[in-house]
């Protein structure tokens, strides 16, 4: 192999690039590893490098090095690996051999896995949660990404979204934080900010998360609101949705899939649109989404008692709104319309747990109060702007008849 055209595209995770995470190029040499990642450059030497593997169904090659701590860099052409330059590096040939071997070890499961699934009775595999599990990790995230990009456009004919530059402005210095803590995400998320009046958020897979105007101007700080995103987020990385559209495609199409056929889900994901937008997530995918929140919430450093302060605040005023509601069918139509109560139960045992959760977490934790403020004064410009621009929309006009002509 030419060693001069040992390149590579790849991605990279820096605290000085726009939003934590850019493109770039990584190329290979005899004296070390060579990367450009915007205004980044530098060369890595082979010794104490540390090269894993990640993603979906480990299709990407993550590198780190003991002497730039707060870099990672990764690439999703496995190539890389068979390079003859870092095979003739023993440190980085015994990390090859080791990872090698690692996926011959995944290869031996799966196909033990599909024995153990050959036997198991239809009914029990539908209840399998792992088995979902397994299977999302065959989906490409291409697929995923296609599909949340799908589903946001049709949410985007009935809700007017804030412009992405507006949005990424007030947003981004809350969020870089909870992003940073993500290294290994395969996602490239895209956080919008929409004008619903519910206090709602939801998020598709792929990496497309929605918070509505609502949601924003109710949370009572920064904490709060970054609760409830780092839970969302957590659906992202967990998989849940495409687990929840795996979980309906029937037991032939998750049984291929579990062989490394994967394309018989493609017409499955196709029609999974209206089951995204209005899905309830089960309880085991809720407490999971919980903890691995919490998790991302102390790994940013952002104090995670706001997500149950925020959801207990929101329970509170759910009951106090109930008990003026005599009519049964009125209180049901009111517990539909409670937005984020209504996809994402909150119950007291829910917040107990949480509680648990975060009662060892400790500071210190970032500040970010004035941007906090900043990202509310521009919701509510944007809403004031929308509703206005609303009421002056000329109403449609009927057209009239052509005039009638005589033969």
């Amino acid at each position: 192999m030419d060693l001069a055209s040992s390149k590579y595209a790849c991605h990279a995770f820096h605290a000085s690039l726009p939003g934590g995470r850019d493109v770039g190029e990584l190329s290979l040499s005899q004296s070390g590893l060579s990367y450009h990642v915007a205004s980044l450059l530098g060369t890595l030497s082979f010794a104490h490098m540390e090269l894993t593997m990640g993603g979906s169904n480990n299709t990407l090659v993550f590198i780190k090095h003991a002497h730039k701590p707060d870099l990672v860099l990764y690439t999703s052409d496995l190539s890389i690996l068979k390079n003859p330059a870092l095979l003739a590096h023993p440190e980085c040939s015994r990390q090859i051999a080791a990872l090698s071997r690692k996926r011959m070890l995944g290869w031996g499961l799966l196909v033990g896995f599909s024995l153990l699934l050959l036997a198991l009775p239809a009914g029990l595999i539908w209840q399998m949660d792992g088995l979902s599990a397994y299977v999302a990790k065959q989906v490409p995230v291409e697929w995923e990404e296609k599909l949340g990009a799908s589903v946001a456009a049709q949410d985007d004919l009935k809700n007017k979204r804030m412009p992405k530059a507006e949005a990424d402005a007030v947003l981004k210095p809350l969020t870089a934080p909870l992003l940073q803590a993500l290294p290994d995400s395969p996602y490239r998320y895209s956080i919008n900010i929409v004008n619903d009046s519910t206090t709602n958020a939801y998020a598709l897979p792929g990496g497309y998360v929605a918070i509505h105007s609502g949601l924003i101007l109710k949370a009572g700080s920064a904490e709060e609101l970054l609760g409830v995103l780092a839970h969302e987020i957590s659906h992202v990385e967990e998989r849940h949705g495409t687990r929840s559209i795996i979980g309906n495609a029937g037991i032939y199409l998750v049984a291929s899939a579990v062989f490394g056929d994967v394309s018989g889900l493609l017409a499955v994901f196709g029609n999974a649109a209206p089951m995204l937008l209005s899905q309830q997530y089960s309880r085991r995918f809720e407490t999971d989404a919980d903890e691995k929140g919490v998790l991302l919430l102390i790994r940013a450093r952002i104090n995670p008692a706001g997500l149950p302060v925020f959801f207990e605040r929101m329970i509170a005023e759910e009951k106090a709104a109930l008990e003026k509601i005599d009519n049964k069918q009125a209180r049901e139509a009111y517990k539909q319309a409670m937005g984020l109560l209504s996809t994402h139960p909150a119950s007291d045992k829910r917040m107990a747990h949480l509680r648990t959760l975060i009662v060892k977490s400790q500071g210190p934790y970032i500040n970010q109060d004035a941007a906090f403020k900043d990202l509310q004064e521009a919701v509510k410009k944007f809403v004031a702007k929308s509703t206005t621009n609303e009421i002056k929309k000329p109403a449609p006009t009927t057209p009239s008849p052509a005039p009638a002509t005589q033969s």
